[in-house]
């Protein structure tokens, strides 16, 4: 379950994009010295319940994400951040950055760059006195180690003349290369979503001008009104949903913008208990999926069958596919598309 940090400047309501987005699912009350607050959130998929019906499960389990947040702290130009809370966020697995919707998209996407701009400085604050080690380490120690040190040095050299001139951090890197900066726990490194807090009275326009933009890892939410639709009957809500004129859930809206963030597709296991939901990074092979389902299945990993949800749903079952021949078996290299069933085989 990927953990996702909120963060914003202290007048986009972050809090409320957060009740917003788990509704009443907040699985932790504020504690200890940062007072975070934890919330679990759902990403609502309709091929569940379709699926539900073909392998007749007894439930379904959907992709879900972990939210958190500290009220009461806030990326601030000209402000020094909590350390202990700059720490924590280091250790997310993507971040939400929260921005206010007032005055349209175009101001919105200003108040982004100022966030990526704090987000920069406290990158430079890392990576300044790590080039200034790994320099260091360039004229002592096993030859061996002197290598590493000037390999390691040249990405982070990169990296922090990337941030200075106020360009992608990881844009033309290795994969190695990228790895080797995860150690840093870099903010400007990590994959972004952003939710724009909109007016009631703006969202429609504002939501319009962000689907037409192609912004697919952005999301409109009315924050201060959606987080108080948990607490109405669900028609009430559901009028409410359609005069702010958004389409479906703030879960769900936030779901797909992180989802696209993370850039990750979901695939789908199913028997007559439950019928799962997975997230894997686009590109992924059978293999992986495997191993993020179990990693005794990527172990023994033999052979996978793969097939559409849609077209499973449309066959009816798997057997009656596999005698039709529409049940494709595929080995570890296979890369997985999205929306597709996967039954692994494996020896024990």
């Amino acid at each position: 379950m990927p953990v996702i940090a909120l963060a914003g400047d202290f007048e986009a309501g972050v809090e409320a994009a957060f009740a917003a987005a788990v509704g009443q699912y907040v699985v932790a009350a504020p504690q200890g010295r940062l007072g975070v607050q934890t919330g679990a959130m759902s990403l609502p998929d309709p091929r569940l319940h379709d699926l539900q019906a073909v392998f007749r499960a007894a439930q379904t389990v959907p992709v879900s994400f972990t939210l958190w947040h500290a009220p009461g702290h806030a990326l601030a130009a000209g402000e020094l951040p909590n350390a202990e809370w700059i720490g924590r966020l280091r250790t997310a697995d993507a971040l939400l950055l929260v921005v206010s919707g007032e005055g349209g998209l175009k101001a919105a996407a200003d108040r982004l760059d100022a966030l990526h701009t704090e987000l920069a400085v406290l990158d430079l604050a890392v990576l300044e006195p790590a080039q200034q080690r790994l320099q260091e380490r360039l004229t002592s120690g096993p030859r061996v180690e002197r290598r590493e040190a000037r390999e390691q040095l040249a990405v982070v050299s990169r990296a922090r003349e990337a941030l200075e001139a106020n360009r992608p951090m990881l844009e033309g890197l290795a994969p190695q290369a990228v790895v080797s900066l995860r150690g840093f726990g870099l903010l400007s490194a990590k994959p972004c979503a952003v939710a724009c807090n909109a007016p009631d009275d703006d969202a429609a326009a504002i939501e319009a001008q962000r689907s037409a933009g192609g912004l697919d890892d952005w999301c409109v939410v009315a924050a201060a009104t959606e987080g108080e639709l948990d607490d109405l009957p669900e028609e009430d809500a559901a009028a409410f949903r359609e005069d702010l004129g958004l389409p479906g859930l703030a879960s769900d809206r936030v779901g797909q913008a992180l989802r696209t963030a993370l850039n990750q597709i979901t695939f789908y296991t199913g028997n007559t208990r439950s019928v799962n939901a997975w997230m894997l990074p686009r590109g992924a092979t059978a293999l992986d999926a495997a191993g993020t389902i179990h990693s005794d299945l990527a172990a023994g990993f033999i052979r996978a069958d793969a097939v559409a949800a849609d077209e499973l749903v449309e066959g009816g079952s798997l057997a009656a596919l596999r005698e039709r021949g529409q049940l494709r078996r595929v080995g570890r290299e296979y890369v997985v598309p999205d929306g597709e069933v996967i039954q692994v085989h494996f020896s024990r």
